[in-house]
């Protein structure tokens, strides 16, 4: 689409390119004090200079009365877009301000624009920059020059920090929180719920944070099975923390847990009354403690589950603001693949990192939730004589420690033992949907068929994991796939991808038959398939100065 309009041939002269200081100073005392890129003006730059003690400092006002009011919406803002669209400026604001020096009276007015860093060149920019006061020019404003920065726009949300057992949204927390069973979606399909594996690095691409995830849970089942790779010339692929349904359910959990704590509540109230009317004795006295105690607590718990769905609905009910990053990398679904015939079923989605920083990232480590030490460790040691492995962590974040080889999978140590006293290995996982839970490791790979009606069916290996015990239910369940599954020490076996069940089952999860097998794609395969399609990756971080 054109936008018609004669470009930098209304603007005569060229401004010149900022110099590293201008680039570096221009905006010294912005809070983010961003890096300059052009500009449209023909002004001399000067450095700030001293005022005092202290160097002179810019700061942004808001327009007030100016003629670009009556033309800017629907028009020259229109325009602006159209043009930077055409032009494939990687753009992310266009903001008319006003930025002045501290304290003078008067404050020059500039479309001030954003652009995505290391997007645009100084010299380019200066086009763009003529370009786009041309625009305003043929709107009759000729006292507005154009200013370009680095920005990006992102949410003030941020995925918040794992709390205490003794705070009463502990639970519900969880899935707001950085630790592993992120729930995650596709932006173009919020409906189907996946869970991200795993945060890793890669040493040639600093300041960048990743994610693996499932392909299946990000692409459509009718799109083109075809090598994907973000080169910025196509719209993103955007990923979100919780799918639309998964985000109403978890609301729907912080409501019941508030209800069912007024419950609590009007339940001391009665002890308490009664207990008023009872003879007055030092064991009266001692009811009424525990009972003031009790309902002092549960009142204190309902405030804070009611602040934090006020901040739950606040910060991630638009599913805009729930943008954790977009996929940067996804090579086609592939059976049989790599020497070990696994299920290649993998997706690399680059993190917004503006979602999380040293406050609140605790690095690849599951939650264990609120089972005690106790219960956690029965699971995790079915039969009195195993050897004892797992060590439930003081803070409740069971973290990545190495990883489980094919033939340490294959081979578990004899004195491991289920609670039938066979060999075997006690994994963990948390999954978006099914929450924590133990399963035993098979110590013989699967053989997973795949039929399409349209070329032959194809097959692949997996490892499979089983349900604890006759009792313990199913080790996962839709909304699983993605979930990280690691050994009592910590050591990561895989992803899980896939389950069998008796019926199949339909995208919503509507058919509930309980999966039988959990199948996991090793975790060494993993890590070679990201190498090969260059992300070596490094999973064992724990500093967010590794991507921050």
């Amino acid at each position: 689409m054109s936008t018609g309009l004669p470009l930098a041939n209304a603007v005569r002269g060229a401004p010149p390119l900022p110099s590293d200081d201008e680039a570096n100073f221009r905006y010294l005392g912005l809070p983010s004090r961003p890096y300059f890129i052009a500009r449209s003006s023909l002004d001399v730059w000067t450095a700030p200079i001293a005022i005092g003690e202290s160097l002179a400092r810019k700061e942004l006002r808001t327009v007030g009365q100016h003629p670009l009011c009556d033309v800017w919406e629907g028009k020259v803002d229109l325009a602006m877009h159209r043009y930077l669209v055409e032009q494939t400026v990687q753009y992310t604001s266009l903001d008319p301000v006003r930025i002045g020096i501290v304290n003078e009276p008067t404050a020059p007015l500039v479309i001030w624009v954003g652009v995505e860093h290391g997007t645009l060149s100084a010299e380019r920019g200066v086009k763009v920059a003529n370009d786009l006061r041309s625009i305003l020019l043929q709107h009759g404003i000729d006292d507005v020059h154009i200013e370009i920065r680095a920005s990006v726009v992102t949410s003030l949300a941020k995925m918040y920090t794992p709390v205490f057992d003794t705070d009463p949204t502990v639970l519900v927390r969880e899935p707001f929180t950085t630790t592993l069973c992120i729930p995650i979606c596709s932006e173009q399909t919020p409906h189907i719920q996946g869970t991200a594996t795993f945060f890793f690095t890669v040493s040639s691409k600093p300041d960048k944070l990743f994610l693996l995830a499932p392909r299946h849970v990000l692409f459509r089942v009718d799109e083109e099975n075809s090598h994907y790779e973000y080169d910025g010339s196509a719209p993103r692929r955007n990923v979100l923390l919780l799918s639309t349904p998964h985000f109403e359910a978890r609301v729907k959990d912080i409501e019941d847990d508030i209800q069912r704590t007024q419950k609590r509540i009007e339940r001391f109230n009665y002890q308490k009354l009664k207990l008023s009317s009872d003879e007055d004795s030092k064991e009266t006295q001692r009811e009424q403690n525990i009972v003031q105690g009790r309902l002092n607590e549960a009142e204190d718990g309902v405030k804070e589950l009611e602040h934090f769905l006020d901040l739950v609905n606040r910060d991630w009910k638009d599913p805009k603001n729930r943008l954790i990053g977009h996929v940067v990398l996804s090579p086609p679904l592939t059976f049989s693949a790599g020497a070990g015939r696994f299920t290649q079923d993998v997706a690399v989605i680059e993190v917004d990192t503006s979602m999380m920083d040293a406050t609140n990232f605790v690095g690849n480590a599951i939650d264990l939730g609120t089972i005690s030490n106790e219960t956690l460790t029965g699971w995790m040691r079915p039969h009195s004589t195993a050897d004892m492995s797992f060590t439930y962590p003081p803070n409740r974040l069971l973290q990545f420690c190495g990883i489980l080889s094919d033939d340490e999978m294959s081979t578990p140590n004899p004195e491991n033992v289920d609670s039938r006293g066979d060999p075997t290995i006690m994994v963990i996982k948390r999954g978006g949907s099914s929450g924590l839970t133990v399963g035993c490791l098979n110590s013989i790979r699967s053989v997973l068929r795949t039929a399409f009606k349209t070329r032959p069916a194809e097959y692949s290996r997996e490892v499979a994991v089983l349900s604890r015990t006759s009792q313990s239910g199913p080790f996962s369940d839709d909304g699983d796939s993605g979930a990280v599954v690691v050994s009592g020490a910590g050591a990561v076996v895989g992803m899980i991808t896939s389950g069998s069940t008796p019926s199949k089952r339909t995208i919503s999860g509507a058919l509930k038959e309980p999966i039988d097998c959990s199948y996991v794609t090793p975790i060494s395969f993993l890590l070679e398939c990201l190498e090969q399609h260059g992300f070596p990756a490094n999973i064992f971080f724990k500093d967010t100065k590794d991507f921050i």
